[in-house]
């Protein structure tokens, strides 16, 4: 998904979960979100696909498995909120129903902890994108100063990539103050030291 290569996401996504029954419960969750993102990237021909595999990593990530592998132990309810909202953020943005999509991004923000920076940090830009996108310019400006004032010391290609994004959704706005000044204040975090 990062390497902007969404079908070989989707191959790899569906091939890691031939045999989910061998993952653990929370190790399922994420996959499903990841097959999940890949499905809503793919376009509307595949929302109830996307839909279904949002489903399947909550109904995975409720279940009680209590020996997850070391690595994914950081993975927790704020995560899955904010992987839920990035998979249905796509559909939302060109057209579809948006209101989940900022539901789980919402939760996300009000769930992760001050020291998880990058992750809110994450959950903010993408609800600012889709506020720029679908809702309501000025408050999507608002949100997108918060995410770069929660930047700090990150450095994520993640969190510049959603950045990335909010600047684009933001140029149909361009004739608005203050998104013009969040746009700049983008580019400025964005340009090569």
């Amino acid at each position: 998904m990062h390497q902007g290569r969404p079908d070989d996401a989707l191959s790899f996504a569906e091939n890691a979960l031939v045999r989910a029954d061998r993952l653990t419960p929370v190790v399922k969750a994420v996959m499903h979100t990841r097959h999940a993102r890949a499905l809503g990237l793919a376009g509307p021909q595949r929302e109830i696909d996307c839909l279904t595999a949002t489903g399947q990593a909550q109904d995975a990530f409720a279940r009680d498995g209590g020996d997850e592998p070391d690595w994914i132990t950081y993975y927790g309810p704020a995560h899955l909120e904010r992987d839920l909202g990035r998979a249905l953020l796509h559909l939302a943005v060109n057209g579809g129903d948006h209101t989940a999509a900022q539901g789980h991004l919402v939760a996300a923000i009000d769930r992760f902890p001050q020291q998880h920076s990058r992750g809110k940090t994450l959950a903010v830009a993408n609800l600012a994108h889709l506020t720029m996108a679908r809702d309501d310019p000025n408050h999507a400006a608002t949100l997108g100063h918060s995410a770069l004032d929660g930047l700090g010391p990150i450095r994520s290609d993640r969190v510049f990539e959603a950045l990335r994004q909010l600047r684009v959704a933001g140029r149909r706005h361009r004739t608005i103050p203050v998104v013009r000044e969040l746009n700049a204040r983008i580019d400025r975090v964005l340009k090569p030291a």
